[in-house]
Formats: structure tokens, sequence, C-alpha cells
């Protein structure tokens, strides 16, 4: 990068629905790029922009799905999100939508992905809302690992993504079609807070990344994690 981007960021929260039982949170979020930055120093009329992402259980930097450089002079994204709740029940879904000026003549693509998530505490937690930042925060344990009977607190989950970076893709590139791919993600895995602000999480991730284009690319793979987090 070369050169200063400048771009117009915002977020709106609504906590629609507040009270002992439920809790329930609508969100949307924009971000305009109003100049890309160069490619090269002192080359102003040279701008490009890439969308990718690698796959949500990851061990490197490598990206499963990309459009590689496009030419390009603003960007546009938009999302909605909503959460909610409901004693040891939770959930989360969410869509995002991406947009693209070229610089060229050749058509403008436009991108999008989508997630939902649940989970449920065997435990009997709730996911706490945080005002200060409109969102959900982690399990805070009953009965926290080391008191008189303790074991934490303890959740079953499981979520679904797809991210679509294919425009026009039966074209060829001089003609606008990107061929970025489609992923997929299934998961389902398992949390353990012994304490609040520690978690374990265990995953089973199946992964199916398709290129219309490049079928050698084409990716169907499991993956099994274990991780730790520890948040303050």
């Amino acid at each position: 990068t070369f050169d200063a981007q400048q771009a117009l960021v915002g977020r709106a929260s609504w906590l629609a629905v507040s009270n002992s039982d439920v809790k329930w949170l609508l969100d949307a979020n924009f971000t305009h790029v109003l100049k890309v930055p160069d490619v090269a120093a002192n080359t102003a009329g040279s701008n490009s922009f890439r969308f990718s992402n690698g796959p949500e259980l990851a061990i490197d930097a490598t990206r499963t799905v990309d459009t590689g450089a496009i030419d390009a002079q603003k960007v546009t994204q938009w999302g909605v999100e909503t959460a909610a709740a409901h004693g040891p029940l939770y959930g989360q879904a969410g869509y995002f939508r991406f947009n693209m000026d070229r610089r060229s003549l050749a058509p403008d693509p436009d991108f999008k992905g989508w997630y939902a998530l649940a989970t449920w505490s065997l435990t009997g937690e709730s996911h706490p809302y945080d005002a200060a930042t409109a969102s959900f925060r982690g399990l805070r344990p009953a009965k926290p690992l080391g008191s008189d009977g303790g074991i934490g607190a303890w959740e079953l989950k499981a979520r679904y993504s797809n991210i679509n970076l294919d425009y026009l893709p039966g074209l060829p590139a001089a003609s606008g079609g990107i061929g970025g791919g489609v992923q997929n993600v299934w998961s389902i895995g398992l949390n353990w807070y012994p304490t609040s602000g520690i978690r374990f999480a265990l995953d089973y991730d199946n992964i199916q990344v398709n290129h219309v284009n490049a079928p050698a690319t084409d990716i169907s793979s499991n993956a099994i994690g274990l991780r730790t987090q520890i948040s303050l």
C-alpha cells in the first residue's frame, strides 16, 4: 500500500426485545471506500481491490476463495445481523453484500456471504448482553471450576457459513468474469468455560470449496481443532 485509503464506516444496533427471559438484537453495518490505495508509488491512476477468505478453522494464511486484484475505484459493503438469547439457547445470523465500482468498462461485480449459528448451554447459563458494545458475551459459569461442585459452563454449538466470490464466472476475465470460488462450511463443536474469561473450544468443520473454472483447485476436507481463548 503506497497511499492512504479513505472510507466511511458505520454501524447501528437496536435491542428490540429486552426482558428477564429474552434479549433480541438487530444490527446493520455499512462501509464505503471512497478511495482505494494505489498499488505502487506515484501511480495515482492504478488502483486495485481484492476480496479473499480462508477456512474458518485455519492453521496458516491460505486463502481458499480469492477474487485476485481487481482494478477498482470504489467499494461498498453492507450487512445485517441478528442475535437472540433465551435462557440456555442462543442464536445468531448475518448476511453481507459487497459491491465494487471498476475503473474499466467491464461490468461492476458484486459478492455475498451469510452465516447462521446456534448454541445450547448444557449447564443452563445464558449469554449476557453487553450494552457498551451492543453484543452478546461468552458464558459466565454459574459454578466455576474449583468451587463447590463446580464444573464450569458447557455449551454445544452448530454453525453454517457461505461465501460466494464468483461473478459471471463463465465469462473470461477480459469481459469482467471473476472466478473467486464458493465456500461452504458446516461446523459443530463443544465449548467449555471453566471460569469467566477462559474458554476451551473443540470444533469439527466440513469444508467444501468449488471453482467453476478451476475444478482442480476444489476442496473437500474435514478438520478438527482444539483451541484455548483468554479474554479480559
